[in-house]
This record gives C-alpha cells, sequence and structure tokens, in this order.
C-alpha cells in the first residue's frame, strides 16, 4: 500500500509541476489550472485507491 500511496504522491507532483508551468507561461488561464488541478489529482487518488482495493481483494502480500 505504502508503494501506491508514493507512486500516486509522485504522479501528483508531476500534474503540478507541468500545470504550475503552463500558468507561468501565459498558456492557461488561472481558472483553467485549477481545474485541471483538482480534476487530475482526484482521478490521480480515484486510480491510486482502487488499485489499492484490487491489491487487498487479491491478496498480494510480500513475504518478508
Amino acid at each position: 500500500m505504502r508503494q501506491i500511496a508514493i507512486v500516486c504522491a509522485f504522479f501528483i507532483v508531476v500534474m503540478l509541476a507541468i500545470v504550475g508551468c503552463m500558468y507561468i507561461f501565459d498558456v492557461i488561464s488561472l481558472a483553467a489550472a485549477k481545474s485541471y488541478m483538482l480534476k487530475f489529482g482526484a482521478a490521480i487518488v480515484l486510480l491510486g485507491v482502487c488499485s489499492a482495493l484490487i491489491a487487498l481483494m487479491m491478496g498480494s502480500k510480500k513475504e518478508e
């Protein structure tokens, strides 16, 4: 589960960097940038939660 959270956090940071750069260079407006950040962030979180639930249902446990 920790790996899923780390991957999701990585994708969120990358998405924030891309949208932030687009806003800084006036490619998109502030309202559009906020909308993209909210939508993409929610999608990444949703995919992370779904993959964590699937991993729990499949019983994929690493032996230590």
